[in-house]
């Protein structure tokens, strides 16, 4: 069974990009995703676009992801049992996005300056 999941943190190493069957590209990468108490270690696996995204970045940078997850157990070195989520991302967002979305949302709703009255109309003749 999976979920739907929004999961924000920071990768923990460059993302791995491979191929697949037929030369199609995806990456794999881990993230560490702080719940206000612990960490939470985040298996991630992306195709197409959402690979390109997540390929593009690097250790220790920001994102956010949404896909299907899945709650993963495993033994460590030691024999103890540990959890984590494994997704399958189908969006991506990073703080470099997210900067850029702002700036494109502020210079649209930025007031337009008005241009000076040259005596002339608009289109340019002066034919009345």
């Amino acid at each position: 069974m999976s979920v739907t999941a929004l999961v924000t943190g920071k990768l923990i190493a460059d993302p791995d990009r491979r191929s697949g069957t037929g030369r199609k590209p995806y990456v794999l990468a881990k993230m560490i995703a702080h719940d206000g108490e612990a960490d939470s270690l985040v298996s991630l696996i992306a195709f197409g676009s959402t690979a390109e995204q997540i390929g593009s970045l690097s250790k220790g940078d920001a994102l956010a992801v949404n896909g299907r997850a899945k709650v993963k157990t495993w033994q460590d070195r030691d024999g103890a049992t540990k959890a984590g989520l494994s997704i399958t991302a189908d969006a991506v967002m990073t703080a470099y996005q997210l900067t850029r979305k702002r700036q494109a949302v502020a210079s649209a709703s930025a007031p337009r300056t008005a241009q000076t009255d040259t005596g002339s109309p608009p289109w340019g003749d002066d034919q009345p």
